[in-house]
């Protein structure tokens, strides 16, 4: 069942580059189709002590000095940067060679915002016909999959543009949901940002389904789509809760999603199940039963007459925005985090208007569009600053009307004061609602 697989390996001098989620699933695999097989694990932190205690067989050392060149295969991980002048003959990873062998069956999800909940929704739509696998940048390695794809499973495969940078394969259902500014730190460019997402479609062939927002079309993407794409926000589209796709309508009276572009989301959902046979009833029914996922406008709770709207994931200024017109009782919103170089004109603009809503900045990102603001001469009332996490949830319990919320919508990275975005939504809502 796994020849195929073994091919892709046997004989072959193998560095895995990165020993995290992704590489630890290709040790695995590996492992299992090779037992005694030699392998090179090269990683520049904390990886490299975990592979030195749970591997065997295998080489450990730091990718400062490791010469990728000598190798037949490097299994990098999403988001090394690959330095100039490296040779890219050899690399691939592991959304490469899951799309090689299972592009059939894959729908690829990708854009700067809504993917995880789009991709989300997809499962749980294929979920009641189909037996169906949830991977990718949502968590579960796509590698970690491979026995349920061997038996004819589909693939819901949130795809980062981290994962598709040298990818010469599309998934045969690919989603690109929208392009804004984020990770120029990896790129430099917002051009190669776009472009590495756009991976997700470019290599689609004849009977692949693109699905594209209209937005894309200023970045000439739609019209560089090897096959026609259907447009969302022209042909997918939400109406409040009720959803159009080409031909047909359906409204969706019981779901927890909260915001208008999660319902275009689940339009998006809906036209690809439409598309695999899903039943309309069959939808409704799905739709009645999910649950939106965890940091990602997530009603966590009310405490003292006070509601706490845990949106962590949120990484850019858009996300922000969107976070708080999907709330009418926003009253408080805390921003700010680790500082990437992307500009918040749109999101410092919208502060100034909305002088209903007051904010809370914190952290680099957060200091840097308050410094913004005044220079534009947007101070007003409702502004505040503080150091960290805990002063922002103490100010907000102090500022926030009685019902009313506070909205953690840092429309920032995390990776400056938290492990990851997961870990910055903990500790809010331990702060908001078992804090004193």
């Amino acid at each position: 069942m796994l020849e195929t697989w073994k091919q892709e390996f046997e004989g072959k001098n193998i560095c895995i580059w990165g020993y995290g989620i992704e590489g630890k699933a290709t040790y695995r695999l590996i492992r299992s189709l090779f037992p005694d097989m030699e392998i090179t694990i090269a990683d520049g932190g904390k990886g490299l002590a975990t592979a030195k205690e749970t591997t065997e067989h295998t080489i450990c050392l730091s990718d400062k000095d490791c010469d990728f060149s000598k190798f037949n295969l490097v299994m990098k991980a999403p988001g090394i940067v690959v330095p100039e002048g490296q040779s890219l003959d050899n690399i691939s990873g592991e959304a490469q060679l899951f799309l090689k062998h299972y592009a059939s069956k894959t729908i690829g999800v990708t854009g700067t915002k809504g993917k995880s909940t789009t991709t989300s929704l997809v499962a749980e739509l294929l979920r009641e016909k189909y037996p169906t696998v949830l991977v990718g940048n949502i968590g579960v390695a796509c590698f970690d999959a491979i026995e349920e794809m061997e038996k004819g499973a589909y693939a819901a495969f949130e795809i980062s543009c981290h994962q598709l940078e040298y990818c010469p394969y599309s998934p045969h259902i690919g989603v690109y949901l929208n392009l804004f500014e984020e990770h120029l730190d990896h790129y430099g460019s917002f051009k190669k940002y776009g472009d590495a997402k756009f991976n997700n479609i470019k290599n689609m062939h004849a009977g692949d389904i693109a699905i594209m927002h209209t937005m894309l079309d200023q970045y000439g993407y739609i019209e560089k789509a090897p096959v026609k794409p259907v447009l969302i926000g022209k042909d997918i589209y939400a109406d409040g809760k009720e959803l159009h796709i080409p031909q047909k309508i359906l409204t969706v009276d019981h779901c927890s999603l909260i915001g208008q572009h999660n319902y275009q989301n689940l339009a998006v959902a809906w036209y690809i199940a439409d598309v695999l046979g899903i039943s309309e009833q069959q939808v409704l029914d799905a739709c009645n039963k999910f649950h939106p996922l965890h940091h990602r406008l997530e009603n966590i709770g009310t405490k003292d007459g006070i509601r706490y709207i845990n949106d962590s994931i949120s990484t850019i200024g858009q996300a922000c925005i969107q976070a708080l017109q999907s709330i009418d009782d926003a009253d408080v919103v805390l921003v700010g985090g680790m500082d990437r170089g992307i500009e918040y004109n749109e999101l410092e603009a919208y502060f100034n208007e909305k002088k209903d809503i007051k904010v809370i900045f914190m952290y680099a990102t957060g200091k840097r569009i308050h410094h913004e603001m005044k220079e534009k001469g947007f101070d007003r009332e409702g502004l505040f600053e503080v150091e960290n996490l805990e002063e922002a949830v103490s100010l907000a319990k102090q500022i926030c009307r009685q019902g009313h919320s506070v909205v953690l919508s840092p429309a920032a990275s995390s990776y400056d004061h938290f492990k990851n975005f997961e870990e910055r939504g903990r500790i809010f809502e331990e702060l908001a609602l078992h804090g004193s």
